[in-house]
């Protein structure tokens, strides 16, 4: 059947491609932002309740608009900041496309108020749904007030796939902070349901860091200064032992505008050479400044998208940036034994820092108990004392007790290898990465880091459903500072967090004070664990669909689990295998890794022709 084409009513148009531009809350708080930097505010202010759903107000003391002006800018394609070609060919504003007021509109109620320098009055514009209600004069000072109500309340069924105001708030404490970040020396604040979240004077980047991230994480960046005839680059990059086990706090800024590219953040990772483990992230603010026709920056309404003319030049010149400002750089770390409250310098048990040697010693505490003929002894010395190889045999520096050690570590390694008569099987390690075990019919492997990641999220499971918290109690509290969109996840998952077997006190100034640990937890590592779980958790959110206990219970188990790479005794690998093959389903870690393989000696046979 043939059907007329025609074109579709206004409305319905801005509706449409209001999608492109407004997807969540969030949105509208990023352009509203933008707007006032582009007018030349050097005061900026953001309101929000029911994370932005309900209202966005942002107030600034910018350029403002005359009436005309006013009224217009809620049209389709209307801006001010580009007339020809050669304007978008050198752009520098944040925004350019004439799209942002006008999507807003189309899906919401909007009051603006708005007055220039040059004039006596004030001009208010209200607006629903694209239709203009009212304009008049109205009192206010130099600047621009707008304050977007009911997000798609004419839109319901794209309402409806809002997410929970944790989320939605997240998705606007993090392009708050980029911005933040970028523009310095701009006052901001920035007010959740009435409450100040962030009041930022106008400060150095390092300044405007500390203010957004804390002081411990500010001292943990080194300067960043490169350029040549065509790019310039300024930041900061994090020191090698203050990584994360997430790709959150990386920062890339072109020209002042935020953007992301993988093959960039790659190109800073591989700066880092061997000083950072696989599977750790640094940390970076890094801001790239080049001639705008040297980039497109018009790829996609969000604008989080660029096109360089040469990427690979500017991958090259990102990784020798950094490792040259590595090379150079002092990397000592402090360190010192005992407590401490955050701000002071943290104990050896609680560094930072992610070296092998770093790692084996976080294990231990350091008393004259711990020193004694044990069987975890020879693991303290292993990464730090030289080792020369000859004919097989290990040659150590000499330490007390070193012939001991050396006689109880053969004891142990031809134990790992020879027939257990109660178990009935060989189990031994390999690489300190898989559990080799061998079986009646063949040999099982285990990939130790999934089959312990199984076997803690169904235990985690099993106390978020049953609510039935069980704590080992710490002599002396352990306190973390969070940042606070930490704090406040933190706060939101207490009863969830204390199933798990997390004892909290939440102090001022976001602080958290751990009083009690699971018992999957290993002395030493609390802290450390503990902000994993919640920077974990916050990845899951975003990338992954998942029920609240669920997403902490998988966050829980990955950031508890054994590493690879750690050293299992016997009988932790024998108690491994038992916890595993108890799990309901034993074979797929809870992202859907395999955690055992089975290599039959049929197999074998075939493998070397003997079939």
């Amino acid at each position: 059947m043939n059907k007329t084409i025609q074109i579709l009513p206004q409305q319905l148009y801005n509706k449409i491609a209001a999608g492109e531009v407004v997807g969540r809350p969030e949105s509208v708080v990023k352009e509203l932002i933008e707007n006032s930097i582009d007018a030349g505010a050097t005061e900026i202010y953001v309101l929000i309740k029911d994370a932005g759903k309900t209202l966005v107000q942002v107030i600034d003391n910018g350029s403002g608009m005359n009436e005309d002006d006013a009224v217009i800018s809620f049209q389709r394609h209307s801006t001010s900041k580009i007339s020809t070609y050669e304007d978008l060919e050198n752009i520098q504003t944040l925004g350019f496309r004439g799209e942002a007021l006008a999507s807003i509109a189309a899906i919401s109620q909007i009051e603006l108020k708005t007055k220039t320098r040059s004039d006596e009055v004030g001009t208010l514009v209200r607006i629903e749904g694209n239709e203009v209600k009212e304009v008049s004069k109205t009192i206010i000072d130099d600047g621009t007030s707008i304050s977007v109500k009911n997000i798609f309340y004419n839109t319901p069924g794209r309402r409806n796939f809002l997410k929970s105001n944790q989320t939605e708030f997240r998705h606007i404490y993090d392009t708050f902070v980029r911005l933040a970040v970028s523009n310095p020396a701009i006052e901001f604040r920035f007010y959740n349901n009435e409450e100040i979240v962030f009041d930022l004077k106008p400060a150095t980047l390092q300044l405007r860091l500390e203010g957004l991230f804390g002081k411990d994480f500010s001292d943990s960046l080194i300067v960043i200064s490169s350029e040549n005839s065509l790019v310039k680059l300024n930041g900061f990059v994090s020191k090698p032992g203050f990584t994360k086990k997430t790709r959150q706090d990386q920062f890339f800024y072109l020209n002042k505008r935020f953007f992301t590219n993988k093959n960039l953040n790659y190109a800073v990772y591989s700066g880092y050479d061997d000083l950072i483990e696989k599977g750790d992230y640094p940390s970076f603010f890094l801001f790239i400044e080049i001639d705008p026709q040297k980039v497109d920056v018009n790829v996609h309404p969000s604008k989080l998208e660029v096109k360089f003319e040469d990427e690979g030049a500017m991958f090259g010149f990102i990784r020798k940036s950094v490792k040259d400002t590595l090379r150079t750089s002092n990397l000592s770390f402090d360190m010192s034994f005992g407590s401490s409250r955050s701000g002071e310098t943290e104990s050896l048990e609680h560094t930072h820092s992610n070296s092998p040697m770093d790692k084996d010693f976080s294990r231990f505490k350091f008393t004259d108990r711990s020193l004694n003929r044990s069987s975890n002894i020879h693991s303290i010395f292993q990464a730090s004392r030289p080792v020369e190889e000859k004919d097989d045999d290990r040659v150590f520096m000499d330490f007390p007790g070193q012939e001991e050690i050396k006689k109880e570590e053969k004891q142990t390694d031809i134990f790992e290898h020879t027939r257990n008569d109660e178990d009935r099987f060989n189990v031994w390690q390999y690489q300190n990465k898989y559990i080799m075990c061998e079986t009646e019919t063949g040999l099982m492997i285990l990939d130790q880091h999934a089959a312990h990641e199984r076997v803690l999220y169904e235990k985690a499971v099993m106390m978020l459903n049953s609510q039935s918290a069980f704590s080992q109690q710490l002599l002396i509290p352990i306190s973390v500072r969070l940042t606070k969109i930490d704090y406040q996840i933190a706060k939101s998952l207490e009863d969830e967090i204390h199933n798990l077997g997390f004892a909290l006190k939440f102090m001022p100034g976001d602080i958290v004070d751990i009083t009690g640990i699971p018992s999957d937890v290993k002395p030493g590592n609390e802290s450390k664990i503990f902000q994993e779980l919640i920077d974990q958790y916050k990845e899951y959110e975003i990338k992954l669909s998942l029920d609240k206990r669920d997403n902490l219970a998988k966050s829980f188990a990955c950031r508890s689990a054994i590493k690879s790479g750690e050293r299992l005794q016997t009988e932790e690998m024998v108690n491994l295998i038992d916890s595993l093959f108890g799990c309901k389903m034993p074979y797929v870690c809870p992202h859907g890794r395999p955690t055992v393989i089975r290599l039959t000696t049929d197999e074998l046979d075939k493998r070397f022709s003997r079939t």
